[in-house]
């Protein structure tokens, strides 16, 4: 790539870590980007890419920039969000005698999906017991993660999703956060 004063050397790194983490770079290194027009349209390129980056990037384009830039690296956490729950409808407008208020069903289901949909977590309540599914939709094996519960704070890891996690209590869930390590 060009040089410029003293032998230095400008490098790809160098240009993305000037747009993205500039004190993280040398004074000399930005005064040559700077005063270098030659850098121009590769320093536009990384600040449109910035400012893309702030509206979402998916995962797929993540992927692809973090195995050509080393120092961008991929959040290994994703977030996890409770899917609205699809209302019960009644027939004919009847309740039954099970559809008390005062009775609590023997199971109940919550779905947690992240921003992107790519990841589907399901935890299905069976009275003291409790079972997490973990899916991707790209219907990947995601290996070696962890999740954490909230807002209980409650940790568990997973070798593999391709078995789900039983625990032997009841857990409610608001959100629940995914790290894959």
């Amino acid at each position: 790539m060009n040089t410029n004063n003293k032998n230095i050397t400008i490098d790809e790194q160098d240009l993305f870590t000037f747009v993205f983490f500039p004190e993280n770079l040398r004074e000399d290194k930005k005064l040559i980007i700077e005063s270098d027009k030659s850098f121009a349209g590769i320093v536009e390129f990384y600040m449109h890419l910035k400012l893309d980056s702030v509206k979402g990037l998916d995962n797929y384009l993540k992927q692809k920039i973090s195995e050509k830039i080393p120092a961008y690296h991929l959040s290994n956490v994703i977030q996890l969000f409770a899917l609205r729950e699809p209302m019960v409808t009644r027939r004919n407008g009847n309740h039954l005698a099970a559809d008390s208020k005062e009775l609590k069903p023997t199971m109940t289901t919550k779905t947690f999906v992240d921003n992107e949909k790519e990841y589907l977590i399901k935890v299905l309540n069976f009275g003291d017991t409790t079972k997490v599914f973990v899916f991707s939709t790209k219907d990947e094996v995601i290996k070696n993660f962890n999740i954490v519960i909230e807002p209980q704070n409650l940790k568990y890891h997973f070798n593999d999703n391709s078995e789900p996690l039983t625990l032997e209590d009841k857990i409610e869930a608001n959100s629940i956060t995914l790290r894959i390590e």
